[in-house]
């Protein structure tokens, strides 16, 4: 009898949706984050027979419910609307709860605090895997009052869950610092998972390229990131920055496109939005290196992927970022803020052939740990033993 697990988490969406179809075939833009660890993670599964697959995602850029079927995994998708007075984290638990006691799982796997709630008020085993550490995130976004009325709702919800859940997976360090102190659960060390395509990419770097891969919003500081470049380009005037990513604030995506005209950076920076997974993986191969200037990291997938990738990244020194890059061996760690700090190991690196490529050979041998069968053995494993039952 196949073990029932549901993953409760943010998903790619289809490509189109109507008359009951949906596909997330390959090729679908997918924002990263979450979303990209789920997908893998759902990828790595299925290959398992013993398992049965339920995903549910419910979230405002679903336009219509549906549920997609791929051998043995179900996509359940839940449209919520894009314009309400209560935040769709509340009256999502209650959907999701419905959709969990419909589906039956021996075990829910969830990704977010709310979506913990729904699972535990459904009264199912329930695993939190923590992303986002909420009580940091909400020292980062306080430029807006719906900024900081969202991060209050966020911790509220995160708190709660912590203290309610039995089995927390940390995937870094940094989230069992934070919370064992909070949450009187078990936890379970388990990174995140990369497939294969990364670790295998060729090194097709084109001189002085640089790749940001992330969100466009404050807490992954993509403005000290444009300052450090206009600093970088006063020694190495054909310097590029690709911005690979969405806009999540339409206030702090216009602050850097000013910035960009004002210092005139316009040669230097290109600004790509969202991209399917083989045209990132491309993106990859064909930069010199990494840069990450956030304000706030759990792990940062754009790290994992650089590592997978051979390339050494810069970033600053927050969150589980000094658990991913190695001092000096596979990249640099720099404080937040400091801007010059930040373009000097550009420069050391763009202008430094032997030394991008040590770095990055020593990204890619660490980054073995992130392979994706080794990952989902370990969920598995866990899902097995909530559950209650033995392996095969």
């Amino acid at each position: 009898m196949k073990l029932r697990v549901a993953l409760v988490a943010l998903y790619p969406a289809p490509l189109r949706f109507g008359d009951g179809f949906a596909s997330p075939a390959p090729g679908a833009k997918s924002p990263g984050g979450v979303r990209a660890v789920v997908q893998n993670l759902v990828r790595g599964l299925q290959a398992y027979e013993d398992l049965q697959i339920h995903v549910i995602h419910c979230h405002a850029d679903i336009p219509v419910s549906t549920t997609v079927e791929d051998r043995n995994v179900q996509v359940h998708y839940l449209a919520m609307p894009r314009r309400r007075v209560v935040p769709n984290s509340l009256t999502g638990i209650g959907r999701v709860a419905q959709v969990l006691r419909q589906v039956q799982p021996d075990v829910v796997n969830t990704h977010a605090a709310h979506y913990t709630l729904a699972a535990l008020r459904a009264g199912y085993p329930t695993i939190f895997t923590i992303h986002g550490v909420m009580h940091r995130e909400a020292e980062v976004y306080k430029s807006t009052l719906f900024d900081r009325a969202r991060l209050l709702l966020e911790k509220w919800l995160d708190s709660y869950a912590v203290h309610k859940v039995h089995h927390i997976v940390a995937i870094s360090p940094y989230v069992l610092q934070e919370y064992q102190d909070r949450s009187p659960a078990s936890f379970h060390r388990i990174d995140n998972p990369l497939p294969e395509e990364f670790f295998s990419l060729p090194n097709l770097e084109q001189e002085g390229r640089l790749l940001y891969a992330g969100t466009i919003d404050e807490r992954k500081n993509v403005l000290d990131l444009l300052r450090a470049l206009a600093v970088v380009r006063q020694k190495l005037p054909d310097v590029r920055l690709r911005i690979a990513g969405r806009t999540t604030s339409l206030d702090y995506n216009r602050k850097t496109q000013d910035f960009v005209a004002a210092q005139g950076l316009g040669p230097n920076v290109q600004f790509l939005g969202l991209l399917d997974s083989a045209v990132l993986r491309q993106e990859y191969a064909q930069c010199a290196a990494v840069v990450l200037a956030s304000r706030q990291e759990t792990a940062p997938m754009a790290v994992i992927e650089a590592m997978a990738a051979g390339k050494p990244v810069v970033a600053t020194r927050v969150g589980g970022v000094p658990d991913l890059v190695q001092e000096g061996l596979s990249g640099f760690v720099v404080p937040v803020g400091d801007v010059e700090a930040l373009a000097q190991r550009m420069v050391e690196l763009l202008t430094d052939h032997d030394l991008r490529h040590s770095m990055g050979q020593r990204a890619r041998q660490s980054a073995g740990r992130f392979a994706l069968p080794a990952i989902v053995a370990q969920y598995r494993q866990l899902y097995y033993q909530v559950a209650g039952r033995a392996s095969p």
